[in-house]
């Protein structure tokens, strides 16, 4: 229910979100969101009993509804402040190496604050995130360009609001089916969902029931990932200069589903198997978080390390693709629609996991989930084609100057 209820907005808002995005000022949008994202997490420190925990569910809902606009906001701004397409795949792997700094240190940061101090001093420092991201984007230079000012020299269309969103959403979703790099896109990023959707419900049963792991545990994968990321950034540029955006990101997409498939394979031999004795002799739930931390299982660790290497290159590839296919004043629209159309396919794998995981062995979705993300990698090399340069209808220009 919590996965699920982060991923509706997805599809319920998304294609209307994309639409203000583009017609709105991209930095303030952001900036907003961001503040709002802030307030919304401090109210998890209302529940205090098990009866209060739809409070959680109405938290994720509306903070994912926020983030429908910060998201589309962020990736069209990105090619408006970068120089050179040729530099774009870059700025890409260099935005995901900064997010995976937050990737790498939010995780752990929960997991050990969780386990020694309680949840609240968890939701307190996820709340200051957001607010000290507003501040950070308040410094940007952002170009301001918006869909009703470059269409009517700032004055408001003639023809009715309603009317007017109804028809832009109508164009992205005509741009996303005309274009054929987006429509590969469209069919890879499908069935890349189809698979890692069922992990996003089961994944935290997965580790407790599998591993007994806690909420340092969890956060101990999620640093090793997040290490993974950190590594797959800075080799970024070494692989694009070998692969043609479509390889790296078809290749890398199949290396992170054999490596959930192994995740799901993954044995619980830990430091303490290679080393007897190290862990004591006390219950695992009675140990300090240290020591229960000697019970990690180390392939577990390992795998999640390489999938963390792994999803750079895919995600870097993809996105550029996206943002050069796709003019500057359609990037919103476009984005939200083809988010909102691989949505519908992850909520149906998270609804069948959801399902499935009460009788299916958890292991099991895990392979399934790792060999269907495997066949997207390779779908993607067969169908995703390399984009040019868009020329803006409304400008007549590209998205980069001469």
């Amino acid at each position: 229910l919590s996965v699920i209820a982060s991923t509706l907005p997805f599809l319920l808002l998304g294609p209307v979100a994309g639409v203000f995005v583009d017609r709105w000022d991209r930095k303030r949008t952001m900036i907003i969101a961001d503040l709002l994202r802030g307030l919304l997490v401090l109210a998890s420190l209302l529940v205090q009993t098990s009866d209060q925990v739809w409070i959680y569910y109405t938290v994720a809902f509306l903070m994912s509804c926020m983030s429908r606009f910060f998201f589309p906001a962020q990736n069209a701004v990105l090619p408006l402040i970068v120089a050179s397409q040729d530099d774009l795949l870059s700025a890409n792997g260099l935005m995901q190496i900064v997010q995976t700094a937050g990737f790498l240190l939010g995780p752990a940061l929960a997991g050990f604050s969780i386990g020694i101090w309680g949840p609240q001093v968890a939701f307190a420092i996820d709340s200051a995130s957001f607010f000290v991201s507003a501040v950070g984007i308040l410094f940007m230079t952002v170009p301001n360009t918006r869909v009703d000012k470059q269409a009517t020299g700032g004055q408001r269309p003639v023809r009715g609001q309603t009317a007017t969103v109804w028809a832009e959403m109508r164009d992205g979703m005509s741009y996303l089916f005309g274009n054929r790099t987006m429509v590969g896109i469209l069919v890879c990023l499908s069935v890349v969902q189809l698979g890692v959707g069922s992990i996003h419900v089961v994944w935290v049963p997965f580790m407790q029931r599998t591993f007994g792991l806690g909420a340092e545990g969890l956060g101990a994968v999620d640093a090793a990932q997040g290490v993974g990321m950190a590594v797959g950034g800075l080799g970024l540029g070494f692989v694009a200069a070998r692969f043609k955006r479509k390889e790296l990101a078809g290749w890398s997409i199949a290396i992170c589903g054999v490596m959930i498939a192994l995740m799901g394979l993954a044995p619980p031999f830990s430091l303490v198997n290679l080393v007897p004795g190290l862990g004591g002799q006390a219950p695992l739930a009675e140990l300090t978080v240290g020591n229960r931390l000697l019970y990690m299982p180390l392939l577990l660790l390992v795998y999640s390390l390489l999938l963390g290497i792994s999803l750079i290159p895919a995600n870097s590839s993809l996105t550029t693709m996206m943002q050069l296919a796709v003019p500057d004043l359609k990037r919103g629209r476009v984005g939200s629609a083809l988010n909102a159309l691989t949505t519908a396919a992850g909520l149906l794998s998270m609804a069948g996991a959801a399902a499935a995981g009460e009788v299916v062995p958890l292991r099991a979705i895990y392979v399934f989930a790792g060999v269907t993300t495997s066949l997207a990698g390779l779908v993607g090399i067969l169908v995703l084609e390399e984009p040019g340069s868009p020329v803006d209808p409304i400008t007549s220009q590209g998205p980069w100057p001469d």
